[in-house]
């Protein structure tokens, strides 16, 4: 007589050893191991279509259906780290990046070692705006890269150095582009963004050393030398800026393969004869029908009408931008100029309160400090200074609203 559990156990348990020993036993249990593996390759390749299904959909944009295939991934297998990496990355596609952060984190407590979810938290979180935690997860997922450096550590580099500029961190986002020329080539592209970060370092020398490496690469477009210039301009070396724009006009500097469509090479063309000085040629090449869509062309246009004498064409363009049914803040912001530099202030300040009542306030950081400038246009420095005084309450003191302060101080009693 069995008397307590521990004996009942022992004795199923020596009745299953004999079952298994006998031939009725053995053969059951090659049964069972054939059934197990089996259901393991079923399992295995369901588990692989499901995930071949949702990156496909990733990769054509549904990111909301591949959510759907990936949480049923989970479901069937909430113990692969993988799983969870996955719909991370479809939460990341459909901007839901705090749901994202979840299933990255659900990855990184199975495997704490995991690269593709560290890299995942630093984009959730530079998307965010949380650019050191970005760039703390992302250093993570370096830290897991192993040997091999390959196409997930070039990503997780150039997501560090956005991170960086967005922190004006331009000494350490120089250094991460270097890294980048030592591990993926010396590029055109990396050598522009480091020289950018160079020009916002002062560093002029270092600056144009990367950007002559630059423009000497073969298949540049004209994308490039206008952002040299964009870069050199805004470090205050504007001379040096032009002398870039204009070697686009020598051959062998843009390539007619990258150089874009015809209307993008007349666009950039007549943007170039705009800053280079030459207004009646930036008109010409400016004035096609084909690029009176192109907002970027009209509002090149109206700036050579304007600076060639004449203000009604220009002033028309910029009437026409702000009536159309896709006008932005930027609109607004262009015609508002237009009457501050013909002195005109009580116009532009009537803009720009139409287009502050009509966008929402990440746009209207421009609208605000071109409506203090305005009021200064037409001498009225208390409307200014009240304006002022907006724009710190919205946007805190930064070096524009000192500036305006410096100036404002000496004219209002």
């Amino acid at each position: 007589m069995l008397v307590n559990k521990k004996e009942k156990l022992q004795y199923r348990k020596n009745q299953f050893i004999r079952f298994l020993k006998s031939r009725t036993g053995k053969a059951a249990a090659g049964v069972c191991a054939a059934a197990i593996v089996l259901i393991a390759g079923i399992y295995t390749w369901n588990k692989g279509s499901l995930t071949r299904e949702g990156l496909a959909l990733c990769r054509q944009g549904d990111y909301a259906e591949a959510q759907t295939v990936f949480k049923n991934a989970v479901i069937a297998d909430n113990m692969d780290p993988d799983n969870y990496v996955h719909l991370g990355i479809a939460c990341l596609g459909s901007s839901e990046y705090e749901d994202a952060k979840k299933q990255f984190q659900l990855a990184l407590n199975l495997d704490e070692e995991n690269q593709e979810a560290y890299r995942g938290m630093g984009i959730a979180a530079y998307k965010t705006g949380d650019y050191e935690g970005a760039i703390e997860y992302l250093n993570r997922a370096l830290d897991y890269s192993g040997i091999n450096i390959g196409k997930m550590e070039y990503d997780i580099l150039w997501y560090r150095a956005d991170a960086e500029k967005a922190l004006e961190d331009y000494e350490a986002a120089s250094v991460t582009y270097s890294a980048l020329l030592e591990l993926e080539g010396d590029t055109a592209l990396i050598r522009c963004f480091r020289g950018t970060m160079y020009c916002c370092l002062g560093d002029k020398e270092k600056a144009m050393e990367d950007f002559d490496a630059a423009v000497k690469k073969k298949g540049n477009g004209y994308e490039l030398f206008w952002n040299i210039y964009d870069s050199m301009d805004q470090a205050g070396w504007r001379e040096e800026a032009v002398e870039y724009l204009k070697l686009t006009e020598q051959p062998g500097y843009v390539d007619s393969d990258t150089a874009g469509s015809g209307d993008e090479v007349r666009r950039y063309q007549g943007m170039i004869d705009y800053i280079c000085g030459d207004y009646k040629k930036a008109i010409e090449r400016l004035s096609g029908d084909t690029l009176k869509k192109d907002e970027k062309a009209q509002e090149y246009l109206a700036l050579a009408y304007e600076m060639n004498g004449d203000s009604a064409k220009a002033l028309s363009i910029y009437l026409e931008q702000v009536g159309a049914d896709n006008a932005d803040a930027d609109d607004y912001n262009r015609i508002a100029r237009y009457f501050i530099r013909c002195g005109q202030g009580e116009q532009a300040v009537i803009y720009l309160e139409q287009g502050i009542s009509s966008f929402g306030k990440s746009d209207l950081q421009d609208l605000y400090y071109n409506m203090i400038t305005a009021f200064e246009s037409c001498g009225d420095y208390d409307g200014a200074l009240d304006a002022l005084k907006t724009y710190v309450s919205l946007y805190g003191e930064d070096d524009a609203a000192k500036h305006e302060q410096a100036f404002l101080k000496e004219r209002v009693s």
